[in-house]
């Protein structure tokens, strides 16, 4: 499974990966809806579904799905919409950092550094919560993940 943020304000969808803990762990979320405010600090509104993966990554099933999501906004509202933009907000940041650091095969200079992370450090309790960097979505973490199983023993 995965998650869509439908944002009526801005007429965007964003993926999220699935998230199984305690509600008030859930940092990816907590910090994407924080994106979706006014300048005035009124936030958007919108709605958050939970989708098949299968069905996402499937360019049919996707328009499908994007359709749905355009019929029931325009139901609701009254009004025609635009398309919505679709994003892998987090992949995308990823990727941005990842070319800026010159597209790294091997490891990188700020893999998991604090400013990395993704969360809100005043929020009570934030140091105990889980741990989720920017770079959990990178490249970079697939070699990172494969060193640490040849450390482990995995690979012979």
């Amino acid at each position: 499974m995965i998650r869509l943020l439908i944002c009526h304000s801005c007429r965007s969808v964003d993926e999220l990966p699935a998230f199984h803990g305690r509600p008030e762990d859930d940092v990816l979320l907590e910090d994407l809806i924080a994106r979706h405010v006014f300048p005035d600090g009124n936030e958007h509104m919108g709605k958050l579904a939970e989708i098949e993966e299968a069905d996402w990554r499937d360019s049919y099933r996707r328009n499908a799905i994007l359709e749905q999501i355009k019929a029931a906004v325009e139901k609701s509202s009254g009004f025609p919409t635009e398309w919505y933009a679709t994003k892998s907000t987090y992949q995308d940041d990823a990727l941005k950092c990842y070319k800026k650091h010159g597209r790294p095969d091997q490891g990188c200079i700020d893999y998991c550094d604090s400013k990395k992370r993704i969360g809100n450090p005043t929020r009570s309790g934030w140091q105990a919560g889980p741990r989720v960097f920017l770079c959990h979505f990178c490249p970079v973490e697939t070699w990172v993940r494969t060193q640490e199983q040849w450390q482990r023993g995995v690979y012979k």
